[in-house]
């Protein structure tokens, strides 16, 4: 069963090792969410980037949540990804990018 499971793990390896990343003009985007805002819009970026481009993080927008204040962005809706503020600038790296409001009572 080991040299199984050996075996399997080494074809998965070879396949995905031999996969093909996206080509370098690939365009991507970042998408802001209000993560439970009560009124408002995140902001919007409209700009396409490739891998290896730096993109400024936008502010809050028009964004509000009843009783909580703006804190920054994160990468993951419950605040345990990588964290931004406005005016940070992130690296494109071969994915679109999403983030969320994070909010302090």
């Amino acid at each position: 069963m080991k040299k199984l499971t050996f075996i399997s793990l080494l074809i998965l390896a070879f396949i995905l090792l031999s996969c093909d990343s996206p080509p370098e003009d690939t365009l991507y985007s970042i998408t802001y969410h209000g993560n439970g805002n009560t009124y408002g819009y995140p902001p919007n970026d409209p700009n396409e980037y490739t891998t290896g481009m730096e993109a400024v993080v936008l502010d809050k927008g028009t964004l509000i949540k009843t009783g909580n204040t703006f804190l920054h962005w994160n990468t993951r809706s419950d605040g345990t990804g990588s964290s931004y503020s406005s005016g940070d600038t992130i690296t494109i790296n071969y994915t679109n990018i999403f983030l969320y409001a994070i909010w302090v009572e």
